[in-house]
């Protein structure tokens, strides 16, 4: 790649950016400001960009490492025409149909559909009601979303004024959007199943659907509202993606670089060491882990005072335990996705969160590309890949124990439950832990999905895109608001960068 545009220099240009890590939210804000005239530099200690977006290949078979759904396309479209580009010439879309199946422990199954006249006659084969029930419930799920999406996700807060949105905090209200997530299900649905099909999905963002705000239902109104999509090529094409948007937009992006401190003088940020070389910039973003950021990169002095907390004491997510299997299986009866529920769902629920102990009985959920794209895997094979929600590195447990266990598990219910006996057909395998997501991604505790999303860690409550105590520094990502997964990360994106541009108008 190119050589740094920004050079070492105690006088940078006045519009120069230096981006700590190519994540998703990274790669948006350095196009965004590179629209905006400024000079940017995406510094990235993994070979490739993307961050949790990544992907390994193996054996011929290719595997996307993170993120597996994709909703709420619109936010990347806007991007991409907000730098002047098309998103569609960069990246193929294709909107799964179904979006994907359920199994319950008592054999029951489901397919979610976004074609809803065909989602409800699933639903009536649970509960006569469920679609009167699911109606009432998309209703107002689709209020609480366009509430939230104006007053609440795409907004930048400077005070809690700007937080406590009375017109809107009453809508939010009326329609019980302040109550628990799984409470709030609780009240449209009767059949226990239905109650569970629409709550696990706060498991997106690692947080139990009885801690969830009722807001996150909107992640269910994506899903059957908006649609499920996948990129052409796997999810990593769309971290590719956006690194052709920033060098088309002539930024620079430095890989396998790691940044090992943020220079701070007189109180603001003025560049980054790497290694044994200073490069010098008007303003920093950090698209690393919040935690890390300030821990590891930062000198402990320059480090922010919290009141009534300590920077460790930002409760974190669950994590994940990945299984990437290329299996010499055809997955009949199996989607591009697919979940299993076990039997006492909310027990599963307090033995990751409370407990902090490897379930007995996981759930988990599986990603199929192959069933779409066959080009990921040599002919007639599969990539299959597994996630089960675990506890993040806050607890005693003997991983290497437990990891055959679950695998076990795992095998055994898809046999059970899905009709597929693949234990035999695991032609490769790469396992990711929670010590993975702390080694590899600098996430705190192991934790998957960073900062848990309760409501005290929520809209103007998490930590904000901007620094306090440390001027032209400022935050991108999942540790920021609105929050984590990508559509909430590319609104980050948008968020900081209006944040940075209304500072340099000052």
């Amino acid at each position: 790649m190119k050589k740094p545009i920004i050079k070492t220099s105690k006088r940078p240009n006045a519009k120069s950016v230096i981006i700590v890590g190519g994540g998703i939210g990274g790669l948006c804000t350095a196009a965004r400001l590179l629209k905006n005239g400024y000079q940017v530099t995406v510094v990235e200690k993994e070979a490739k960009v993307g961050g949790r977006a990544n992907r390994i290949t193996q054996s011929g078979y290719t595997f996307d490492t993170g993120p597996t759904l994709l909703m709420m396309t619109d936010v990347l479209y806007d991007t991409f025409s907000y730098c002047g580009k098309n998103f569609d010439d960069y990246i193929e879309l294709i909107q799964l149909e179904p979006n994907y199946q359920v199994a319950f422990a008592d054999k029951s199954k489901i397919t979610v559909s976004s074609n809803l006249p065909k989602f409800v006659k699933e639903l009536e084969r649970f509960d006569p009601k469920g679609p009167e029930q699911f109606y009432k419930f998309f209703a107002a799920v689709s209020a609480i979303y366009r509430i939230s999406r104006a007053s609440f996700i795409d907004t930048n807060f400077d005070k809690m004024l700007d937080f406590i949105n009375p017109k809107s905090g009453a809508e939010l209200l009326k329609r019980r959007g302040l109550s628990k997530l799984y409470n709030f299900v609780a009240h449209y649905f009767k059949d226990e199943r239905l109650r569970q099909l629409f709550s696990f999905q706060s498991m997106y963002l690692g947080v139990s659907p009885h801690e969830a705000p009722a807001v996150y239902s909107v992640v269910s109104y994506m899903e059957t509202g908006l649609g499920i999509w996948y990129p052409k090529g796997g999810m990593y094409s769309l971290s590719v993606a956006l690194a052709k948007l920033v060098t088309d937009l002539g930024g620079d992006i430095q890989t396998s670089t790691a940044v090992d401190e943020i220079i701070i003088e007189d109180k603001v940020a003025v560049g980054v060491k790497i290694k044994n070389t200073q490069i010098m910039a008007s303003t920093i973003i950090a698209n690393a882990d919040l935690i890390y950021s300030y821990q590891d990169l930062v000198d402990p002095k320059f480090r922010p005072s919290m009141p009534n907390t300590k920077l460790r004491a930002y409760k974190q997510a669950s994590s994940a335990l990945l299984f990437y299997w290329g299996v010499d299986d055809p997955c009949e009866n199996m989607l591009h996705h697919n979940v299993y529920l076990c039997k006492d769902f909310k027990n599963n629920l307090d033995e990751i969160f409370h407990q902090k102990v490897l379930p007995r009985d996981p759930s988990f959920y599986t990603y199929i590309p192959t069933k779409t794209d066959p080009s990921l895997a040599p002919k007639g094979k599969n990539v299959f890949y597994v996630l089960v929600p675990v506890p993040n590195l806050d607890s005693n447990i003997n991983w290497e124990k437990g990891i055959e266990r679950i695998k076990n598990q795992v095998i055994r219910r898809l046999k059970s439950e899905f009709g597929l006996d693949i234990g035999s057909k695991i032609k490769t395998e790469s396992i990711f832990t929670p010590q993975d997501f702390e080694s590899k991604f600098n996430l705190h505790k192991g934790s998957a999905f960073g900062l848990s999303h309760h409501f005290f860690q929520s809209g103007y409550f998490r930590p904000h895109n901007k620094s306090k105590n440390i001027k032209n520094l400022y935050f991108v990502g999942a540790s920021t608001y609105p929050g984590g997964g990508i559509p909430m990360v590319t609104l980050s994106a948008k968020l900081v960068t209006e944040r940075i541009l209304q500072d340099d108008k000052k």
